[in-house]
Order: C-alpha cells, then structure tokens, then sequence
C-alpha cells in the first residue's frame, strides 16, 4: 500500500506528512517555520509536539483538552513525539528574520503547537537571534525546567514567559510552575501565570477545590486568564466538575469554560490588551543587539 504525500495547507503547520489509507501516524517535520495562526499571532515554534504533557495526560494532552493534540490527531500526526525545529539554510533564516521583523502585533510567539521546554538551549539561540527584531513570548509547562543561566539569557532578551497553570493541575505540577514562575522573575524577566481558567461548579467538592485554587492563581501578578475549550464529552463537564458555555470564538461557536462574569477577552488576538504578556513588558525594556550565534 503506498503512502500519499499531501502538503498542509495551512500556515499553522508549515509541515509536510505523509498519510496513508492504514492510517499510519507521522511526526511533524524538523524544520523551524514561522506562521501565522487563525488569531493572527507570529508562531515561531523551536518544538513541535509535546512528549512529557502526552506521557503525563494521555493522547489528548493536558487536562484532556489540549488543542494543538487534537489538531494534530486531525491530520495524522503523532503529537506525542516532540519534534526540535532547526535552520537548514540561509535563506530559511533571512525568511524567518523578515516575517519576525515584519510581526503584526509586535511580538512572536514559541510554544503554540508544541512546549519548547523539550529544548531549553535551542529555544533560547533562537531567542537570541530573533529577540532584536520583536518581543519574544514563550507559552510553556516547563515539564523539564531551565537553568538559572538560560532564563538570565532570556530575560536579557526581553522575553515573556507565560507559565501555563490551572486549578486542573496535580498539587505537584502546580507547586513546580510556580517555582518556575518565581525564578523567572527574579532572574529579572517579565514573568506571567498564565492562568487555564474554568467555570467550576462549587457545589461539587472537587469543583469547590479546584475553584478555590483557581482563585489564588488569580491573585498572582502579572496573570493572563486563558479560559477552558473543551467538548461537552470532557470528564469533568460530564462528572458535573466544571460548566461550559457557548462562546463566539473567531467565526464560529465554541465550548467554552468560562466563569459568566467573566470579562475575559475570546477572539482574534488583536483585539486584546494582554498580548500574550507582551503587554506587561516595561516600558524601559529595550531589544538587544543581534548576537553573533550559531545558528546552523
């Protein structure tokens, strides 16, 4: 049986995989790309695909709700293989200089479809390089945590580091993020808790839990509220756990698990205020000159 080779198309993958009519899974490719995502965020991700968040989960990643799994199970890729992305050759890497300096927002993002926390050393030369040419923000778990020396390095860059937590989390998990959280900052970067919200039921007692730890995740400061997106099949919305809504999210409706007071902002990302973090950055903070790093 032959394998078709298809190209993807669409810019949040810039990846070729090959399919076949078994159904055989595949694993993104090992070259870095910059897209742009259906919010109109500047992904330039080191790592594709997350290892230890499917090792930790389950196939359907984190809190069973992850979405860059579910798009990969869609296309036939192997999300749970972390795949590091690297320059192959110069012209790659002037592509990538003049997408990053050309960044709608002002700002690109690492870890959208994968957690570069798999490759600490890489993701920060990658920062480095491209830190000059707009604010570096990365969105991770840190399931593997970086040195004291890679987060100096990155917070001499100016990058944002969103720490994903939740109410959702293990007790261990929780307490290791927020050490990461901690030493980030004060390694003198601009740290931000970024906080996968819900709409706990707190008549339920592990929704009164998880709820109450929620609301000390609320109190951390700087913190971005990142709401739930979940199907009306999740556990927990079927055990009653946490409640969902419908939210216009882009064009279309989604599940969304958000607090009905919440003013949190759902939509394309340049109607929002947060950034990402980036926003948080201060306003004394300025770009570093480019290093003269290896690159290849």
């Amino acid at each position: 049986m032959h394998a078709t080779e298809i190209q993807v198309d669409s810019d949040l993958f810039g990846s070729v995989v090959s399919v076949t009519r078994s159904g055989h899974i595949h694993r993104y490719r090992d070259l870095l790309t910059v897209d742009i995502n259906q919010k109109g965020v500047l992904d330039v991700d080191t790592v594709k695909g997350c290892t230890a968040g499917t090792q930790a989960h389950g196939p359907k990643g984190c809190y069973q709700a992850c979405y860059a799994a579910t798009i990969a199970k869609s296309i036939g890729i192997d999300f749970s293989h972390a795949v590091v992305r690297t320059v192959k050759t110069l012209s790659q890497a002037r592509q990538i200089e003049r997408a990053v300096r050309e960044a709608p927002l002002g700002f690109f993002r690492i870890g959208t479809m994968g957690d570069p926390c798999h490759a600490w050393e890489h993701t920060v030369r990658v920062v480095e390089w491209l830190a000059p040419l707009a604010t570096p923000v990365i969105i991770t778990k840190h399931w593997t945590a970086a040195s004291d020396v890679q987060f100096r390095r990155l917070a001499r860059c100016g990058t944002v580091v969103n720490t994903s937590v939740s109410g959702l989390d293990s007790e261990a998990h929780l307490t290791h993020r927020l050490a990461q959280i901690a030493r980030y900052a004060a390694a003198g970067g601009t740290s931000v808790a970024r906080v996968v919200s819900c709409d706990f039921n707190r008549e339920h007692p592990e929704g009164a839990r998880m709820g109450a730890v929620q609301d000390n995740l609320f109190k951390l400061q700087p913190v971005i509220d990142n709401p739930l997106r979940c199907f009306m099949t999740h556990p927990f919305v079927m055990a009653g756990v946490i409640k969902v809504h419908k939210r216009k999210d882009l064009a279309s409706e989604r599940n969304i698990s958000m607090a009905p007071d919440s003013k949190t902002y759902v939509g394309h990302c340049s109607g929002c205020t947060d950034i990402c973090g980036a926003a948080f950055v201060g306003k004394n903070k300025t770009r570093p000159a480019a290093p003269q790093a290896k690159l290849f």
